[in-house]
């Protein structure tokens, strides 16, 4: 079908994977779904060759539905610190944007890939941190082009940090900071840090999640720091304002992980008189199989996870990953752990891919002397996730059948409900570190902050793991993949919410 026949629907990524990988198979699942839809996706240069083999990995060799996504990184850099990123991607934003509402080819800035003219955008799905990119798209199309906010992560989190104080939420963190600067003079980032992570022990209750102490939303000291106060606020401005001016909000979450917290999320904007598309789980094409992430300089992995299995049998390997960002402060908490591993004998992969992380050499030594162990900087995390040997996980991402590690962000919620509702994961608690080591709600008890009860928490996790509550935690695990596959099915909550946007929008 000609372009100019299309309905074109513009989305517009946030440089964290996090935020992008849904949005690469939300891509997918648009054109696949509607042979009238064009999708661009607009992402940035330290992202482009991961989105597009993550969109493309969505299809079938030759498909004629990925032909009608087209993928434009707007600027040239080799940058890769968020701030910085943010920053260009935002100043980029505006031309490219009047360029596809003119109608008019654009130029991929990096490969130099030049893309017809397109019909202008009938709709422009924008994640909800990108602040600057929705008041550029109203400065130039006004209300004419709708605006879709893209909510990724749990909806528990989410309502903490943007919903109303009735719900858990922080309330109208904006007129706060505000208050706050005028109060003291002080600088915007500097009293959004603070009252974003102020704690006096106040119970927070969020729809779906177990009550909580505030302090448990920080359960680790970072290695870093991480401004998360100015992504709530939106840089100068009140995020909500971005959820207040946008058209509709399209959640990559679902019924079957969190129905309660969802119904309260639709409950919100049902008084704000917007609509919400819940399309999760947005999980990637062949997740159930494939080794389609596995390349070279990963094989290594590939090689010993075959090894494992025929040596130690299905679900033997514990992968252990906290992604590209998080890493534990005390080294000596994940010595203990990997201690832990080799005592119990358990095959583990441990990879180490933040900046932060620190490996020691007495550590490599160790897991390379002792020889069911993998160090690795970089893995395939979907094939390694759905490979026969993998048993435990430890990592920070939002996924079933798994030790929990939280740090901060989604993870400390994610952790509850994995652990106390769904009843699919284990939680390290010991392991906490800074405010994580004030007392729990749900327990009473606080951590003791040491190595020892860590090594004694971790020894009793992993033989409940070979045990009777390990076998159920999987089983609920498996019902939960079921639940997730049906919602995609004909008929299926997230397809149906799918199509009611289509209709809506394009």
């Amino acid at each position: 079908m000609p372009s100019s026949n299309l309905s074109h629907l513009l989305l517009v990524s946030f440089p964290g994977w996090g935020h992008a990988r849904p949005l690469c198979v939300l891509a997918a699942r648009l054109v696949s779904e509607s042979d009238k839809v064009l999708v661009t996706v607009l992402t940035t240069p330290h992202m482009l060759d991961k989105t597009r083999f993550e969109i493309s990995r969505q299809f079938e060799t030759g498909s004629l539905a990925l032909q009608r996504i087209r993928l434009v990184s707007v600027f040239q850099s080799d940058a890769t610190d968020m701030m910085a990123v943010l920053g260009l991607f935002a100043k980029s934003y505006a031309p490219a944007y009047e360029t596809l509402t003119l109608a008019k080819p654009i130029t991929c800035s990096m490969t130099g890939t030049l893309f017809e003219a397109a019909p202008a955008p009938v709709a422009v799905i924008l994640d909800f941190f990108a602040l600057p990119q929705l008041q550029a798209t109203r400065a130039l199309t006004g209300r004419s082009v709708p605006v879709i906010s893209w909510v990724t992560g749990g909806c528990s989190t989410f309502i903490r940090g943007w919903g109303p104080e009735s719900f858990g939420g922080l309330g109208d963190f904006g007129a706060k900071v505000d208050a706050e600067v005028a109060r003291t003079n002080k600088s915007a980032l500097e009293v959004g840090e603070q009252l974003y992570r102020h704690t006096d022990g106040s119970l927070v209750q969020i729809p779906g999640i177990r009550a909580m102490y505030d302090h448990e939303f920080f359960p680790q000291k970072l290695p870093f720091e991480m401004p998360v106060s100015m992504l709530i606020r939106g840089g100068r401005e009140y995020t909500c304002s971005f959820l207040m001016d946008s058209d509709a909000v399209l959640i990559a979450s679902s019924d079957a992980y969190e129905k309660v917290s969802l119904d309260a999320v639709r409950a919100w904007f049902l008084e704000l008189e917007k609509p919400v598309y819940a399309v999760g789980p947005l999980l990637p094409a062949g997740y159930a199989s494939t080794r389609s992430d596995v390349n070279e300089s990963n094989a290594n992995v590939e090689v010993f996870l075959e090894d494992m299995l025929e040596k130690h049998g299905p679900r033997s390997v514990v992968f252990i990953s906290f992604g590209t960002a998080f890493w534990p402060t005390k080294g000596e908490y994940l010595e203990e752990v990997v201690e832990a591993l080799i005592k119990k004998s358990f095959p583990f992969i441990l990879s180490h891919a933040s900046p932060f992380a620190k490996v020691s050499a007495e550590l490599s030594e160790k897991v390379q002397s002792w020889g069911l162990g993998l160090l690795t900087s970089w893995s395939p995390q979907q094939y390694i996730l759905n490979h026969q040997a993998r048993n435990g996980l430890v990592p920070h991402s939002r996924r079933a059948r798994r030790i929990c590690w939280p740090f901060d962000a989604d993870q400390p919620t994610a952790a509850a409900h994995l652990t106390e509702n769904l009843k699919a994961a284990f939680e390290l608690i010991e392991v906490r570190t800074g405010l994580g080591l004030k007392p729990l709600h749900r327990t009473g008890k606080a951590p003791k902050g040491t190595r020892e009860a860590v090594g004694v928490e971790i020894r009793a996790v992993l033989d409940a793991c070979r045990g009777e509550e390990g076998k159920q935690l999987r089983r609920n695990a498996e019902q939960l993949k079921v639940e997730f596959a049906a919602a995609w099915e004909d008929g299926g909550a997230a397809k149906a919410d799918l199509r009611r946007l289509l209709e809506k929008y394009a």
